[in-house]
């Protein structure tokens, strides 16, 4: 019922946007009633955390083999095939789409943990200075070439993963640059 929920919170986002977030929609969409967003969230806003922390469950997962390797490049792609097929739950996590929902301090931290996985990867990959700062540049590159993907801006640039694949190999260490697809 939990994952059923987060599921339907997400289809009511894409659908209805946050506007349309409601107990009610959400648990119409769900077929259940409206004691299940109370009883294993809380409430509304706990739904709304369950959908960023598990985001970052699934995201991490997607990336962690390549920063394990200390492949930025292949890092960046999974990220980005990541966040385009799974766009809203990216926008709860990145983009503010339900504008009302700050996270908590446990779910904060759960995005930290993260970015100190981006940050170790950076460190795998090899020298090159302040492992933090590269990390954040890459990050911010990354997130950046993504978000106007996801808005239709990309293609008034050009081929956008082309224009993607020139960031990471801009930004990943010589090493890097040649990685697996």
């Amino acid at each position: 019922m939990r994952d059923q929920l987060v599921g339907a919170a997400l289809t009511v986002l894409r659908r209805d946007g946050a506007a349309g977030l409601t107990v009610r929609a959400i648990t119409a969409e769900a077929g259940c009633s409206t004691t299940g967003v109370y009883t294993y969230f809380g409430g509304k806003h706990g739904l709304v955390e369950a959908v960023f922390v598990d985001g970052f469950e699934s995201f991490d997962a997607a990336v962690a083999p390549a920063l394990e390797r200390g492949d930025l490049v292949e890092a960046g792609r999974r990220y980005r095939r990541w966040a385009l097929g799974h766009p809203m739950q990216y926008m709860v996590m990145f983009g503010r789409a339900v504008p009302d929902f700050e996270p908590s301090d446990s779910a904060r931290g759960r995005a930290m943990r993260s970015f100190a996985a981006l940050a170790d990867g950076v460190a795998r990959a090899g020298p090159g200075g302040d492992v933090i700062e590269r990390a954040y540049r890459l990050f911010a590159t990354v997130h950046g070439f993504v978000m106007l993907e996801m808005a239709g801006m990309a293609s008034a640039a050009g081929d956008a993963e082309e224009l993607y694949e020139g960031a990471l190999r801009a930004l990943a260490p010589p090493s890097n640059a040649g990685s697996e697809s």
